[in-house]
């Protein structure tokens, strides 16, 4: 087949003169071109790239091209600047894929739990040891944060645990109301509260308010250096900046799971009281009965277990950050999704051990 246009390229083609001659070739939409590089003696890379864009536009409009002058050398270039299979990204899902992935979680899960179990222990050493050494123990910080976790905190808990005791209060009696026993509100209303529901309401708002707090605050110090300028400074970050949290949490959550018993069985008498009509006096003497000290106990013991989760996954998180403001919005959502789900483990394997000896309370009538 006979050229119907003929580029002719001088010694010194470069970029311009190969898109020159494409508009060239535009004007006459020749259908089969000739492109001649006899006059070209020297081959850089650069200029072998400039021939490939001018070859690879001739393709996308369906133009026949030819070549002259063109070492054989260069053309294997060239071929390989057209032709060119770029590789295939690898699927996602590919034998032993599932495999693979689930080890890789496994070992982060383990190296996740590693890093508690060694904060833990820094954590325990300065909180026991630290008030019996100078300068070991920040008195005036955790009383700081005594009042901004545990005070700043009685609203709240005292809102939600007004509102399940109301809520817990108007579902027993709505069943208890077809056997006649509308008194046995109290046995059922104290003992889920006291047990169970009063200190997983106070953890969950603890792990929503503090924890959160805790984490964007360490996060926030991570991600402006802070915490490496502690360090060069020799000052021990978990005596400096984490016991002074733990030990808020730990002495503030069991006295706010107390405060939100004391709450919610306020709420559910009133009900009782005002709204169905029962006697006071009678009301207070099954609650009496029913809740013991140790239900007492066995509550306070899962809040200190609360927040002992709260604190370490709160600070573990805080401690991981990375990435500037997005990282600290990622580290907070993850400090509270991994403490509630730590909350509900806590409250489960308690719950089964207390069950397996036979620390289960009973209704009294």
């Amino acid at each position: 087949m006979l050229p119907e246009h003929v580029i002719q390229l001088s010694a010194d083609m470069d970029l311009a003169e190969c898109l020159g001659a494409y508009e060239g070739w535009r004007a006459s939409r020749a259908r089969h071109v000739l492109v001649d590089a006899g006059q070209v003696t020297r081959w850089p890379t650069a200029r072998v790239a400039f021939l490939a864009e001018l070859l690879r536009r001739f393709d996308r409009k369906g133009v026949a091209w030819s070549l002259n002058g063109v070492p054989d050398e260069v053309r294997e270039v060239l071929e390989f600047f057209l032709y060119r299979k770029h590789p295939k990204k690898r699927r996602a899902v590919e034998e032993f894929a599932l495999v693979e992935t689930t080890l890789d979680k496994v070992v982060l899960a383990w190296r996740a739990l590693t890093e508690l179990y060694r904060l833990l222990q820094d954590i325990t050493f300065w909180s026991l040891i630290g008030p019996f050494l100078r300068h070991g123990f920040r008195y005036a910080r955790s009383m700081y944060e005594i009042t901004e976790r545990g005070v700043r905190s009685l609203p709240i808990v005292a809102l939600v645990s007004g509102i399940m005791g109301l809520i817990l209060a108007m579902t027993a009696a709505a069943q208890l109301r077809l056997f006649g026993a509308q008194i046995m509100i109290a046995n059922l209303v104290g003992i889920s509260v006291t047990y169970e529901l009063g200190p997983l309401l106070a953890a969950v708002l603890m792990a929503g308010r503090s924890g959160s707090a805790i984490t964007a605050e360490i996060g926030s110090m991570v991600t402006s250096e802070e915490m490496d300028a502690l360090r060069a400074m020799g000052i021990s970050i978990t005596k400096y900046i984490v016991v002074p949290k733990f030990v808020a949490l730990v002495i503030t959550l069991p006295c706010l799971a107390v405060f939100a018993d004391v709450i919610a069985n306020i709420a559910a008498f009133l009900f009782a009281v005002l709204g169905l009509g029962l006697p006071g006096r009678e009301y207070f003497d099954m609650l009496q009965q029913s809740v013991t000290p140790r239900d007492v106990v066995i509550g306070l013991i899962k809040s200190v277990a609360d927040a002992i989760v709260i604190a370490a996954i709160a600070v573990r998180e805080g401690l991981t950050t990375r990435g500037g403001a997005e990282g600290i919005g990622r580290s907070t959502t993850q400090s509270v999704v991994r403490s509630i789900v730590g909350i509900a483990a806590a409250h489960l394997f308690f719950t089964a051990l207390y069950y397996a000896t036979g620390n289960v309370p009973m209704i009294k009538r």
